[in-house]
């Protein structure tokens, strides 16, 4: 197994985000948030291209047409047609509050979009994370955080999985499918000894949960039952931002980085590794 990670795009992100892997069409997505961009990569042909946003763009899903996604821009979750480069607006938070902005999000096993806010000075605690329900209603699930992160579900969809960044923690939730609520938090993977700050996150087949580690230069692998950490790799740029399974096989991990987040030369593209385990299929937008 060659475990060296490897360059896989010609696009250099600003701050390279929230990847999201199609199958059904062997693509995948990702942002550039300050350049306010949702570029994808048809992992076949090696083709690129981008769609610039009309503000900026911090996450990405799929949803059930081709050619559709569902994103978070500023203070809005948006449905864009990548074709037309349409983005309509379905629903808005906080949009008087200046100092806070939409951060990572992710769909849930049911369809509904999560996504967090958070405070530019990545310190104060008035962020909080949302949901866009299945109804079209934007519902708060948690408060007071700072920089609303990574999220992960279990595969029997009965844990939620959540990082608060600046408080080096990830926490679990008891998660209801059918109301998508969440209750019980706690503590699951402890960060404080780790290089780096907790940033996205996603699940493998196997249930345990990869990190990238923001500023440390890897990505890990843990136990989130036990709280351990059963593996870890090494990127060529502490810049590492977030990943996702991909890959006809879900095989492969792809991870973004940032090229001006440390102004480290080189950095800002989309790296695959061979994590040596599967992940899960996508799950996608139903609103």
């Amino acid at each position: 197994m060659d475990t060296t990670p490897a360059r896989c795009s010609h696009y250099q992100a600003r701050l390279g985000e929230s990847p999201v892997y199609d199958p059904a069409c062997d693509t995948l997505y990702w942002v550039d948030i300050p350049a306010k961009r949702i570029v994808r990569r048809d992992l076949g042909t090696g083709g690129e291209s981008y769609v610039e946003a009309p503000d900026l763009v911090t996450s990405v899903q799929l949803t059930g047409r081709q050619g559709e996604v569902v994103c978070t821009l500023r203070h809005s979750f948006c449905r864009a047609d990548l074709a037309k480069g349409r983005f309509d607006v379905l629903a808005e938070v906080e949009k008087d509050v200046a100092s806070n902005r939409f951060n990572d999000g992710k769909c849930d096993p049911s369809g509904r979009y999560w996504a967090g806010t958070m405070n530019v000075d990545l310190v104060s605690p008035t962020a909080s994370l949302y949901v866009l329900d299945l109804d079209g209603e934007v519902r708060t699930r948690v408060s007071g955080l700072a920089v609303s992160n990574g999220l992960a579900w279990s595969r029997d969809a009965g844990r939620m999985y959540f990082i608060d960044t600046p408080t080096l923690k990830v926490f679990s939730f008891d998660y209801e499918e059918e109301t998508g609520e969440v209750r019980n938090r706690a503590v699951c993977v402890d960060f404080r000894e780790e290089a780096g700050r907790p940033d996205g996150m996603t699940i493998d087949s196997e249930g345990m949960l990869w990190i990238a580690h923001a500023r440390g230069g890897r990505v890990s692998r843990w136990d989130p039952a036990r709280g351990k950490k059963l593996d870890e790799r090494a990127l060529p740029f502490k810049a590492t931002t977030s990943l996702a399974f991909g890959g006809r096989g879900l095989d492969r991990l792809y991870v973004t980085t940032s090229s001006e987040l440390l102004k480290e030369a080189g950095a800002g593209h989309l790296y695959s590794l061979d994590p040596g385990v599967r992940g899960l299929p996508p799950d996608r937008v139903k609103i």
